[in-house]
């Protein structure tokens, strides 16, 4: 996590040089993926995590801890096994066998052990390094990997089974630890082919505390199933980082409710950056023969779907749900936030497995237990048929899955599968192609490589370094120009990062970079977000150089491990600059005001500290800490501009987990949740709050007057109101602060849209020229003392995603409208309203900076800069 920081000196100057992702000693990981000093401020950093680390040998054994018996735990009611009693079962088991492993592969939210449970026969350290061998040789060499014939029949194939990552969607786990101790303890001969051939690997609850709450989301208020890409929770996190590690082959994901056992593959929308003629055939067959099992298998209480009627029912009818023949349209695997979408991309073959039986209120309403005894049934045909496909499939799944690495080492383009083919014109499993029509059809291109200046042309080189740590953190290989070079038309000097797109994750590496594509005219509903891109929402600038099939970029790249030092410090005695491009270097702000030191910032956003040596040393620890590098100034600015002294702030602020989080990741430390109901009754109280945040709706019905007088004085001694969507607008029209229509964009409609923010406003001077909106709202009808501060694009403002048209609130409509609104009011109150979802999941990380520029100048002010 930490780089190394280094200390050079030339002549009088001192110069300290940090990574944007330095995690001082002592500081230590947060669950949402940020750090905590002794200040108790939550850091955010980039996770470029050291590698798992996997037993040199098997069985690796060691002693689970067992935590005390939990009465409360929800998993009693819904009559599945409580997490207490999963590590005494496991050492159980090892205790019993030594065919399985069992690791601690990282810590849940609020510090449960998550258990990595591992199923082989015993290997020497030679033998498992044997493995690994093969392993990196099917990823990093696998036109080499395709010739080998050792690998080819001696290769344990890894497949991999996780459950439980939405905390209320329990029985996937008690499926594995049943099929676990079948491992464990069956006669050899009846699994010696398997224990041979294969490596079975089981994150057993990839959500312990959701699991024991009874609750879908992590402890911190995360849904981890769709944070796959951005890692705000430890849960995503440790798919994430094992993923690269286990490689697998098959992977499964085993989840709940839908009425009917679900199977995927999906529907369209189809992922753009797939090799999809290798992965819907055998992804297809394995679901018909899932099908099939559990057909065969008659369990009591078991449903079945008609597809006549697209009914679910309890008669036999032979089906299952399948979504890629059942759902053609709001069941896809578009984006890759969600664990088997994700995983896809290490060249395996991957599916959500939804159980069909759901919750029932009360709790202890018994049918919950009775629902539970039927899935566990069913998941346990599921577990048990998916590796018999394997076992049964195992020389062409591994076959596929080293072409797809090997076409992206190659550069070549992705396949194209044609519309309408011919079921008889492809290889067996076939079954797939007898759907596929028009509408499954997405291709896509791919460049030859991604370039992130990291110089001055750089719009933020803390959000860059952020930007290449979050790749390395995904498994893309970055790589640094050793001098400067010419591509695309454009001159880059040395240091430029570049991911050149010829890399055995190449998908990975173009599913984060890529602008994405506007499918709204595709498909008429999208089951969850439609556009992602890390290029175009993380605050870095990166262009898309050539085509795959171009010759490399003729510069020697070195590889990089994190993105290099970003943070500097002039000599002592001089005032410092700080231009706020990016999220770092609010974060270094917050840190100097919390320690004393005076900050003042000038109407562009940019700060300045004094000469003073307690300035200089608190200037060096936020370099080191962020990253962010300080300019020598003689302090004229002060004089010649006008400026404002910065305070600590207390944010209060409505919304949930991630505008928490945002706001702790900017360092805003000292935060006040608040709601109507909560400050009615006197549980949270704005005395001594410096801002307020609207992330979500605070309205206060008639019985609520005592909660709204409390917001009307707040409002009258001057407070600020920063906020987002049509949560702001309502409260900002509410309390007669500035008046608007908010119009919001049609129902599901997200996506990521073209702004232009307003030359020498508030966000004018370090400008994100793109944003991110679910859905994109626009303000019009403005009072007189409106400000537009920034608009969506005149000219086709949606860049990507899923906006159908409906009147009134169509891409057209938002064109060239208010996309933020500031405003000052008599009482000296000062707002600020944003139209984008700045913080959606805590994904658009590359808008918090505007976050914090919005707070700092709506908030109250603290200790001027002295002038020279």
């Amino acid at each position: 996590m930490a780089s190394i920081v280094r200390l050079a000196a030339t002549g009088a100057a001192a110069t300290i040089v940090a990574t944007a992702a330095f995690l001082p000693a002592g500081w230590s990981p947060m669950p949402d993926g940020s750090s905590t000093g002794a200040a108790g401020v939550t850091r955010l950093v980039a996770d470029v995590p050291p590698p798992v680390a996997m037993p040199t040998s098997y069985p690796y054994q060691p002693e689970l801890e067992v935590v005390p018996d939990d009465p409360t735990d929800a998993s009693i009611n819904r009559g599945v096994i409580p997490y207490d009693e999963i590590a005494p079962r496991l050492n159980g088991l090892m205790d019993a066998s030594d065919r399985i492993s069992v690791q601690v592969v990282g810590e849940s939210a609020l510090g449960r052990d998550i258990h990595l449970v591992t199923l082989t026969e015993k290997e020497n350290r030679g033998q498992t390094t044997k493995q690994a061998n093969f392993r990196e040789m099917i990823k990093q060499n696998p036109a080499a990997a395709a010739r080998n014939r050792a690998l080819a029949s001696q290769y344990k194939v890894p497949i991999w089974f996780n459950a439980n990552i939405h905390g209320n969607e329990w029985e996937g786990t008690d499926a594995v630890l049943d099929y676990i101790e079948y491992l464990a303890t069956a006669p050899w001969d009846e699994v010696d082919e398997l224990m041979q051939g294969h490596r079975l690997y089981f994150t057993v609850t990839n959500n312990p505390d959701g699991r024991a709450l009874g609750q879908r989301a992590t402890a911190d208020g995360f849904d981890a199933n769709r944070d796959m890409i951005t890692g705000a929770t430890a849960e995503a996190r440790i798919i994430r980082d094992l993923s690269g590690v286990i490689q697998p082959t098959y992977y499964v994901d085993l989840h709940g409710y839908t009425s009917v056992l679900q199977v995927e593959p999906c529907g369209p929308p189809h992922g753009e950056n797939y090799e999809y003629d290798l992965f819907l055939p055998h992804a297809y067959a394995a679901a018909l023969q899932v099908e099939q099992a559990v057909v065969d298998a008659k369990i009591p209480g078991n449903t079945y779907l008609d597809r006549t009627t697209n009914r679910v029912t309890t008669e036999n009818t032979g089906n299952i749900r399948i979504p890629y023949r059942d759902i053609r349209s709001g069941w896809d695997d578009w984006p890759p936030i969600f664990t088997p979408q994700y995983v896809a991309y290490q060249g395996a073959v991957t599916t959500t497995v939804e159980l069909p039986l759901g919750r029932v209120n009360p709790a202890t309403d018994p049918r919950n237990a009775a629902n539970s005894a039927v899935n566990i049934q069913v998941a346990n045909v599921v577990v048990e048929t998916s590796v018999d496909y394997v076992v049964g499939n195992r020389a062409a799944l591994l076959s596929n899955q080293i072409e797809i690495f090997r076409r992206g080492v190659a550069g070549e383009p992705i396949e194209t599968i044609p519309a309408d083919v011919d079921p008889a014109a492809v290889p067996a499993p076939n079954e797939w192609a007898e759907i596929w029509d028009e509408i499954d059809v997405y291709p896509t291109e791919i460049p030859r490589a991604y370039v992130i200046p990291a110089d001055g042309t750089q719009r933020s080189v803390t959000d860059a370094a952020r930007l290449v740590d979050q790749l390395i953190a995904n498994g893309v290989d970055v790589r640094r120009a050793t001098a400067g070079f010419s591509a695309g038309g454009s001159t880059y000097p040395a240091g430029t990062y570049v991911v050149d797109m010829h890399q055995p994750l190449r998908g990975m590496a173009n599913v984060l970079l890529a602008d994405g594509s506007d499918i709204s005219t595709r498909v008429p509903d999208m089951y969850d977000i439609s556009a992602w891109s890390l290029a175009l929402l993380w605050g870095a600038d990166v262009d898309a150089v050539g085509d795959t099939t171009d010759p490399a970029l003729e510069v020697e790249l070195e590889p990089v491990a994190e993105a290099a030092a970003t943070g500097s410090v002039p000599a002592a005695g001089s005032y410092l600059e700080l231009a706020t491009g990016g999220a770092a270097e609010y974060q270094a702000i917050n840190a100097l005001l919390e320690s004393g030191v005076p900050v003042s910032a000038f109407e562009d956003g940019s700060a300045i500290l004094g000469p003073d040596a307690a300035s200089h040393a608190a200037a060096v620890e936020v370099a080191e800490r962020y990253g962010v590098a300080f300019s020598a100034s003689d302090g004229s600015r002060l004089a010649a501009e006008e400026s404002a002294g910065l305070g600590a702030m207390r944010v209060a602020y409505s919304g949930g987990a991630e505008e928490r989080v945002t706001l702790q990741r900017l360092g805003f430390d000292d935060l006040v949740n608040v709601t109507s109901a909560a400050l009615q009754s006197g549980a949270v109280s704005l005395d001594g709050v410096d801002v307020l945040w609207i992330g979500g709706t605070l309205n206060f019905s008639g019985a609520q007057a005592g909660g709204r007088a409390k917001v009307q004085a707040y409002l009258d001694a001057g407070g600020g109101v920063v906020g987002e969507g049509t949560a702001i607008a309502s409260f900002a029209n509410s309390f007669g602060l500035v008046t608007s229509t908010a119009v919001s964009g049609a129902s599901g409609s997200n996506g990521i849209l073209s702004v232009d923010p307003v030359e020498g406003g508030l966000l004018g001077t370090y400008p994100m020229e793109t944003s991110f909106g679910y859905p994109a709202v626009w303000f019009t009808t403005l009072g007189a003392n409106a400000v537009v501060e920034q608009r969506y694009a005149a000219d086709d403002p949606f860049i990507a995603g899923h906006w159908r048209e409906q009147s009134g609130r169509s891409q057209a409509d938002a064109a060239g409208q208010a996309s933020a609104v500031s405003a000052e009011t008599d009482a000296g109150n000062r707002v600020l309203m944003f139209g984008s979802s700045m913080n959606f999941r805590t994904h658009p990380v590359g808008l918090y900076g505007q976050i914090a520029r919005g707070l700092f100048w709506a908030g109250t002010e603290g200790a001027e800069v002295p002038v020279p």
